[in-house]
């Protein structure tokens, strides 16, 4: 395996909520030390203090508010981090917006908006975490994408804009850093769910759409290959219609 994950500092955005409250509960639970960064900083708080007050094996859980679109705050956060703690093993892109609209109604902004949050603060995440995964020819960026990364869906054209985005630049990624022992994986999750499709029509069945606790054990499964082996990209997909009748 990868390591004693409790040995691992592992930041991940989009933290407060949904897939990310997931994956850091699941990655506290098996005592990994967290930094976890959100835009609702309540919620995120409330995070971080159910990892210590219910996660023994988590000694360590700092938590953060950043706006991922935000260039200062990201490049700030990442070196705050790095002076507490030294190093970060692993990123998990997660931070992620839904905006459902045809695309000759879309507001021009939230087209914006939902394209920076997904992909820019995913590149913006990598592009200052990266330099200190080099210098120690060590580390793994897992990149959220969607199964909307790999085929187009109607009224999504920015979601799926911005994760075919984040699946194009993991792959280019990819190519640029294993030299440096440095890992890329993406995460395409079909519908799960969480929040993000509140303000839409769109309504998971909730006895066969996935969970985001689903999305946490492939995160975790990805995290723990061993050292010269990774998963490039892995699908975690419901068994039956995540929309079907029940």
């Amino acid at each position: 395996m990868s390591g004693d994950i409790k040995e691992k500092h592992i930041l991940i955005t989009g933290a407060a909520s949904g897939i990310g409250k997931a994956v850091a509960l699941k990655l506290a639970e098996k005592g990994a030390k967290l930094l976890i960064l959100d835009i609702e900083y309540e919620k995120l708080e409330e995070v971080r203090r159910y990892v210590m007050d219910n996660c023994p094996l988590c000694t360590t859980c700092f938590s953060e508010k950043c706006d991922v679109r935000e260039e200062d705050q990201v490049k700030d956060t990442i070196e705050k981090f790095i002076g507490s703690c030294g190093k970060i093993d692993v990123l998990v892109n997660n931070a992620g917006i839904l905006d459902y609209e045809k695309l000759h109604k879309q507001d021009p902004d939230k087209w914006k908006d939902v394209v920076n949050t997904n992909l820019y603060g995913s590149f913006l995440c990598s592009r200052y975490v990266l330099p200190y995964m080099i210098e120690r020819e060590k580390g793994h960026i897992i990149n959220m994408s969607s199964v909307y990364g790999k085929t187009g869906s109607p009224e999504s054209s920015a979601y799926c804009a911005s994760k075919f985005g984040i699946r194009g630049m993991s792959q280019s990624l990819q190519q640029e850093v294993g030299q440096y022992n440095v890992r890329v994986s993406v995460v395409h999750p079909s519908t799960t769910q969480t929040n993000l499709f509140q303000g839409t029509p769109l309504k998971p069945n909730k006895e066969t759409a996935l969970v985001p606790e689903d999305i946490a054990k492939a995160v975790y499964s990805t995290i723990m290959m061993r050292e010269g082996a990774t998963i490039s990209e892995v699908d975690v997909v419901p068994i039956k219609n995540p929309y079907g009748e029940d």
